[in-house]
C-alpha cells in the first residue's frame, strides 16, 4: 500500500513545467487544513530560481490567506531569476514545529539551490518527490526521465524518495493521458525502488470514474496561476485539494 502522507520537510523536483508549483501550493494549503493536533506551522519555500513566471510566489496572497508562510525573495528580487535563498529557509527546515514544502527549479541549476540546503535537509525528516508529466520535454520516455532524475538528484545531493504522476494536457486532459502517464511513473518508481506517492488530476476531468481504484491518493489540481503571456496572473481560491480514491 502506498503511503498517504509525506515528511515534515518535502521538496518537489522535476522537469520545467511538470507541475511542481501547483502541487507545492496544494500540499501546503492541505497541511494547514490537516494540522489540527499536529505541526502548528506551515511554510512554502519558493526555491524556483529559473523563471519569473509560474512560481509559487505568484500565489502569495492565496497562501497567506490560507495560513501558509511564504518564504521567497521579496520586492524587486521577487521577479529575479537568481539563486536567492532567504535566510529564514534554513531555520524553517530545522524547526520541529514547522511543516515545509519546497518548490525547486526544473533543471540541475535549480536543484543545486536545494543542494545548498542538503545539510539541514538530511538532518530533518524529509522527502524528495519527483514529479513526472509525460508530455513535458525530456520526460516522455523511461530513459529520458531516469536521466533527468539522476541529474536533479545528483545536483541536490539528496535521494529521491517518491514519484508523483502528473501527465496532463491542461483543460484538454483525458483519462488516457492520465493512464499513459501512470504507466511511465510506475516504471520509474520501480526502477528507483520508491513508491508512487500521489497522482495529480485536473479538476473536472471527464470520465475520471474510469480510473482504477487502486491508485495512491489523488490531488485534484485547480489552476491558480496564469503567466502574463497567457493573459496575466490569475489567482483563484480553491477548496482542499486532496482526496482519497473511493474504495482504496
Amino acid at each position: 500500500m502506498a503511503r498517504t502522507s509525506w515528511s515534515r520537510v518535502t521538496a518537489l523536483i522535476g522537469p520545467a513545467g511538470s507541475g511542481k508549483s501547483e502541487l507545492a501550493i496544494a500540499l501546503a494549503t492541505d497541511a494547514v487544513v490537516a494540522r489540527k493536533g499536529g505541526t502548528p506551522h506551515v511554510a512554502l519555500v519558493d526555491l524556483d530560481v529559473l523563471k519569473p513566471y509560474f512560481r509559487a510566489r505568484e500565489a502569495a496572497q492565496i497562501l497567506r490567506a490560507a495560513g501558509v508562510e511564504l518564504l521567497a525573495p521579496e520586492g524587486v528580487l521577487a521577479v529575479a531569476d537568481l539563486p536567492i535563498i532567504p535566510p529564514t529557509v534554513r531555520g524553517a527546515i530545522s524547526r520541529a514545529d514547522m511543516r515545509v514544502v519546497i518548490d525547486v527549479g526544473g533543471d540541475p541549476v535549480g536543484a543545486r539551490a536545494l543542494g545548498s540546503l542538503a545539510d539541514v535537509m538530511t538532518a530533518a525528516p524529509h522527502d524528495l518527490l519527483l514529479i513526472i508529466s509525460r508530455h513535458r520535454p525530456f520526460a516522455g520516455s523511461f530513459d529520458e526521465i531516469m536521466a533527468t532524475a539522476a541529474g536533479l538528484a545528483g545536483a541536490s545531493g539528496l535521494k529521491i524518495t517518491g514519484v508523483v504522476a502528473n501527465t496532463h494536457m491542461m483543460e484538454a486532459t483525458t483519462v488516457e493521458d492520465v493512464r499513459w502517464g501512470l504507466d511511465l511513473s510506475r516504471q520509474v518508481a520501480t526502477a528507483l525502488a520508491v513508491e508512487l506517492r500521489l497522482v495529480m488530476i485536473p479538476e473536472g476531468l471527464a470520465e475520471a470514474e474510469e480510473l482504477p481504484l487502486d491508485l495512491p491518493p489523488i490531488v485534484i489540481v485547480k489552476r491558480r496561476m496564469t503567466p502574463v503571456f497567457m493573459g496575466g496572473v490569475v489567482l483563484k481560491s480553491s477548496p482542499r485539494g486532496m482526496r482519497q480514491v473511493p474504495g482504496s
